[in-house]
């Protein structure tokens, strides 16, 4: 118990305090750390879980192909840039020299 002194003189006037794990705003500093440890445990604990897989080999030739497709799409399919781009003009295309 803490004493403390009153307003209206100097007689000293017992002051009941609450317990610390009472007051919410020592839960809000707390709550910072506490929640970056557990995200770095939860980090920790997928890291520890094993590598990637590597992607094999035989999917490079896919990979190549489906890269020409999307540059020889047509309007509804074009990649998001050109699209983005073309909305941006007023609809009017703008032909690359």
């Amino acid at each position: 118990m803490n004493y403390s002194a009153s307003r209206d003189g100097d007689h000293p006037v017992l002051v009941a305090q609450r317990p610390w794990w009472k007051e919410p705003y020592v839960w809000m500093v707390i709550a910072g750390p506490v929640s970056a440890v557990l995200a770095c445990i939860v980090t920790a604990a997928y890291i520890l879980q094993g590598p990637d897989a590597v992607v094999p080999e035989s999917h490079y030739p896919e990979g190549l192909a489906i890269s020409r497709e999307v540059k020889t799409a047509q309007p509804p399919m074009q990649p998001a840039q050109q699209g983005r781009n073309h909305s941006a003009t007023g609809g009017q295309l703008v032909q690359k020299p």
